[in-house]
């Protein structure tokens, strides 16, 4: 079976414009995602898709692989569906698996994208598969911008939300860690069906999924996640980087 990982990337951020070719350490977040993703064990190959030609410039630069999309996505999951075509008509072969990697996320565990991959391929009625750890306390429980994870007793997703869920049950909830496993028949789907209720009222597109009948199967990671989703993100990474050096 043939699985690549797919980086989205925009230039536009209301939070911190022109994120991916921030610096971190010497490095752009962009590149140091794309490098973590090439230590793939299990994915056949690795690209950057983004509607903006000094990140496709950026890529190049440094013998990246990258396809250009269309401004007009409404996520990023509806980007790499698009990048999907390009990326079989350059390789030459058909996708299985296209795993949704961040590109705000320079210290993924790469080992963790590879229990996704392992998992879709070893099961294909596995529809999706995702990533969450365990939340670092009450503020990460009731903080909206963390979004939360609770799950059937088989490991599959019931529900995604902003919210502190269950109530009053934090021991119950995970962190989710924004990986998302696909195999290609559910990538082809997902822009063909129109955002669901409950996705526009959290704001989370994995709920277009459930809600539609979709099983997401949640695998526990013991790496939290650290990513970069303001400026002052960015010095937080660089000291996690040091202490892995």
């Amino acid at each position: 079976m043939n699985a690549v990982i797919v980086i989205p990337a925009r230039y536009a951020s209301t939070r911190f414009p022109g994120k991916p070719l921030a610096d971190i350490a010497g490095k752009s977040l962009i590149q140091r995602v794309y490098e973590r993703a090439l230590g793939s064990a299990r994915a056949r190959s690795a690209y950057v898709a983004t509607d903006d030609q000094r990140i496709a410039d950026h890529v190049r630069s440094f013998e990246g692989r990258v396809v250009f999309t269309r401004e007009d996505h409404e996520s990023g999951t509806d980007r790499i569906e698009e990048a999907l075509d390009a990326i079989e008509r350059e390789q030459g072969w058909s996708c299985d698996q296209i795993i949704n990697v961040q590109g705000d996320e320079p210290l993924i565990d790469i080992g963790s994208v590879d229990r996704v991959i392992e998992v879709l391929q070893g099961d294909p009625a596995i529809d999706v598969a995702t990533l969450a750890c365990s939340l670092r306390g009450d503020d990460e429980f009731r903080d909206r911008d963390v979004v939360k994870v609770v799950t059937d007793l088989s490991g599959n997703a019931l529900y995604f939300s902003r919210a502190p869920i269950p109530h009053d049950g934090a021991a119950l909830a995970r962190r989710h860690v924004g990986v998302y496993g696909y195999q290609a028949r559910v990538l082809r789907a997902f822009p063909k069906l129109a955002p669901s209720p409950l996705e526009r009222q959290e704001k989370l597109e994995q709920l277009r999924l459930l809600q539609n009948g979709f099983r997401i199967r949640v695998l526990e990671t013991d790496k939290p996640h650290l990513g970069v989703d303001r400026p002052s993100d960015v010095e937080r990474v660089v000291d996690e980087l040091r202490k892995l050096q």
